[in-house]
C-alpha cells in the first residue's frame, strides 16, 4: 500500500474522515483556516512529519494530518451524491438497523454506485461502499439553475450552529463559512473568506438588495471583516461570534455603523 508522505507536490487527494481540520500550521491546537468534507478533494504541495501542506478546494492553504486522506478509490466517471442536510447518517446496510459508518456533513459529496428506493449506495474514498438516505441527499446536476432562495434556505439549515472560526459544519461555521456553504450546495463557488468574497461579486446598492445577495460589514479594522446573506426586509442570515448562526437586521446597533456594502453574484 502506498504511504501517502511519498506522493509528489501537485497530487490531488480526498479527505476520507467525515470532516479534517486544515490548520495555519503543522501543530494541534493552532486556529482552524478551514475544513474538508469527505469526498472533498485537496492539492498537496508539501509534507512534514504526519501533515500535509496543502490546499484545500475553496483555495485556502494549511496544513493537515496525512492519516485523514486518500487517494481516492472510487470510478472516475460516476455520478455525485451530495448531503443535503445538515447532518446525515452513513450507514453500512441499506436498512436503519446497519452499523452506522460514519455522520456526514452538509455538502460532503461521494460518487453514486446505486439507487434504491429508499436508499442511495456511495462510493468510500477509501474503497468499498455505504448508504445514506435518499431523503437526505441528491444527485448534484452541472446545469441544475441556481435558486437564490434555496442559497437562503442552506444557510437557514445552519440555524443555531455555534460560531467556529475556520468552521464549515453544523457543529461551528463562521461567517464566511456560511455564506461559502450556502452557495457550494447550491452549485456555486465562492472565495472562502470574505475579503476575497467581497473581491469576486459585483456591488450592489443598498436599496436594491435581493434574496441571496451578500452584505458586508467592517467590524474588525479596516475593510470586510464580516459577511451576511440579505434575506429581505433589511434582515440578513450570519454567523456571529457569541450567538453563532442567527437573523440580525441592519438596524442592529453593532451593525448600524458598520455596514460596507454588499455583492451579487448571480
Amino acid at each position: 500500500m502506498l504511504d501517502l508522505r511519498e506522493v509528489e507536490a501537485g497530487t490531488t487527494v480526498v479527505a476520507a474522515v467525515a470532516v479534517s481540520d486544515v490548520l495555519e500550521q503543522p501543530e494541534e491546537g493552532i486556529p482552524l483556516v478551514t475544513q474538508l468534507l469527505m469526498g472533498w478533494p485537496a492539492q498537496i504541495m508539501g509534507i512534514e512529519g504526519d501533515w500535509f501542506h496543502m490546499q484545500a478546494q475553496d483555495g485556502s492553504p494549511g496544513w493537515a494530518k496525512v492519516n485523514q486522506f486518500c487517494l481516492p478509490r472510487w470510478p472516475a466517471h460516476s455520478e455525485v451524491v451530495q448531503i443535503v442536510r445538515a447532518t446525515a447518517v452513513l450507514h453500512m446496510e441499506s436498512n436503519n438497523t446497519g452499523d452506522w459508518f460514519c455522520t456526514l456533513f452538509l455538502g460532503s459529496r461521494l460518487p453514486l454506485l446505486e439507487e434504491g428506493k429508499e436508499f442511495l449506495r456511495v462510493a468510500l474514498p477509501r474503497g468499498g461502499s455505504a448508504f445514506v438516505h435518499r431523503e437526505d441527499a441528491r444527485i448534484v446536476c452541472s446545469n441544475q439553475p441556481i435558486n437564490k432562495k434555496q442559497i437562503l434556505a442552506v444557510a437557514g439549515l445552519y440555524a443555531g450552529a455555534p460560531y467556529r472560526w475556520g468552521g464549515m459544519t453544523a457543529r461551528g461555521i463562521d461567517c464566511s463559512g456560511l455564506t461559502y456553504m450556502a452557495y457550494y450546495v447550491n452549485g456555486f463557488q465562492l472565495p472562502r473568506d470574505a475579503q476575497d468574497q467581497f473581491k469576486a461579486g459585483f456591488p450592489v446598492e443598498k436599496e436594491d438588495l435581493a434574496i441571496g445577495d451578500l452584505v458586508f460589514f467592517s467590524t474588525i479594522d479596516p475593510g470586510p471583516s464580516h459577511v451576511g446573506i440579505y434575506q429581505g426586509d433589511g434582515l440578513f442570515i450570519n454567523a456571529r461570534t457569541k450567538e453563532g448562526v442567527t437573523v440580525s437586521s441592519f438596524e442592529d446597533r453593532f451593525f448600524a455603523s458598520r455596514y460596507l456594502g454588499a455583492r451579487r453574484y448571480l
